[in-house]
């Protein structure tokens, strides 16, 4: 295999696999990537240290030689992000210079504060800041007192106090691992589930809590706090590592959890006896063609539906669907955004069953120059622009002119 053992979450490597960086390191980069003393990092006392930090089996493996062996798109990517962090977490050190500028000009004083790079250490191959788009960084050109500057713009910005963003994927992982919630092999199967059952959903990176999931969240909070507590699941797993050890008695352990449960689903039972809940509907804009209503959104057993505000009088429920601009290369109708049973999201004509059109590739604004009909993007952003009109075959490079 490429990697080794994927499902721990240790941090020890082995000295053979250090031994074997640093010949890589010492032949591309030089001897003064090479740290003075060998980088060690202690591993969580909750983590499962039975196998290695995840890291590429034999490092002299490069991302590139991967890809030239036919892996796929996701495979190469996932391999060169292992690679990378293994290999720059065995680097020297990035050293930089606290720099900060006053400038004087036309009787107005400003300040610039951020950093030189003395010497580049680790992030000559990775650079953490790249993971994250839009990320600036405040790193400031060699200056030095009386130089002159020009202007290039000014701006007036004005700043206010924002509330936390919301969880991406990335940010709620590093979350669990901060709190000690789960493992690297729950983390992934955890954020697939609450997106399934619609706790939450994508509003793109980010994950937006949904009507059900705030339902949800306050029902659990105000009658399983126990539970509903980052502490519980680190707790949990420490006391199932001492009955591992044998330091405590799992029969003790489990009366200690069930009684103080099992007291408080009783008491849940009793408070919601008779009680519905309720999830509030999102309204729309859009009026029932049946009765005249607004139709709002509901959350089903299958996901989202769109319904009558007059309901039960008036029954009309219809799918949700949003439309992309794109034009089907097959019919002429609108392209809309669909999503399969597994929630992935696909491209389809809206007359489907009778027009057979669907894609992965997401429509684009721009027309193919060969037939006018709307280009798709295959790929990222150094991707392909792709015309799938029968017969025109028309594509182009984004990474050549795109």
């Amino acid at each position: 295999g490429l990697i080794t053992y994927m499902r721990t979450d240790s941090l020890r490597i082995s000295d053979e696999a250090r031994a074997a960086a640093y010949d890589f390191i010492r032949k591309k980069y030089g001897d003064k990537y090479i740290p003075d003393t060998p980088k060690k990092y202690k591993t969580k006392g909750n983590a499962q240290d039975a196998h290695e930090a995840i890291r590429p089996t034999h490092p002299e493996v490069t991302p590139d030689m991967v890809k030239a062996s036919g892996v796929t798109s996701d495979q190469y990517k996932l391999y060169k992000l292992i690679w990378e962090r293994f290999i720059a977490s065995q680097m020297s050190n990035c050293l930089m210079d606290t720099v900060s500028v006053d400038i004087s000009a036309n009787g107005c004083n400003f300040k610039a504060t951020g950093y030189s790079v003395k010497f580049d250490g680790f992030t000559i191959l990775y650079e953490e800041a790249k993971d994250d788009e839009g990320e600036k960084k405040n790193v400031l050109p060699p200056i030095k007192s009386g130089d002159s500057i020009k202007v290039r713009n000014l701006e007036g910005n004005q700043h206010f106090t924002q509330p936390p963003a919301r969880y991406t994927e990335a940010t709620l992982v590093k979350a669990f691992e901060e709190t000690g919630i789960g493992r690297p092999s729950t983390y992934v199967p955890t954020i697939t589930t609450i997106i399934n059952r619609n706790y939450v959903e994508r509003d793109g990176k980010q994950l937006k809590p949904t009507s059900l999931g705030e339902v949800t969240n306050q029902l659990m909070s105000e009658h399983f706090d126990k539970i509903v507590d980052v502490k519980f699941t680190a707790n949990m797993e420490k006391s199932l590592d001492e009955v591992e050890n044998g330091k405590k008695s799992w029969v003790k352990t489990l009366q200690d959890f069930y009684s103080d449960f099992d007291e408080e689903l009783t008491e849940a039972e009793e408070a919601m006896d008779g009680k519905r809940i309720k999830v509030p509907d999102e309204e729309t804009d859009q009026v029932c063609e049946l009765c005249g209503k607004p139709m709002v959104i509901k959350i089903g057993r299958y996901g989202k539906f769109m319904a009558c505000s007059g309901f039960p009088e008036c029954k009309n429920t219809k799918k949700i669907v949003q439309e992309t601009g794109g034009i089907c290369p097959y019919c002429g109708k609108k392209v809309l955004l669909k999503k399969s049973k597994k929630g992935k999201k696909y491209y389809g004509c809206e007359d489907n069953p009778e027009c057979k059109f669907m894609t992965w590739d997401v429509p684009t604004e721009e027309k193919c120059p060969k037939c006018g009909s709307t280009l798709f993007q295959k790929g990222g952003k150094n991707g392909i622009l792709i015309c799938h009109k029968p017969d025109c075959g028309y594509e182009r490079n984004l990474s050549n002119g795109g």
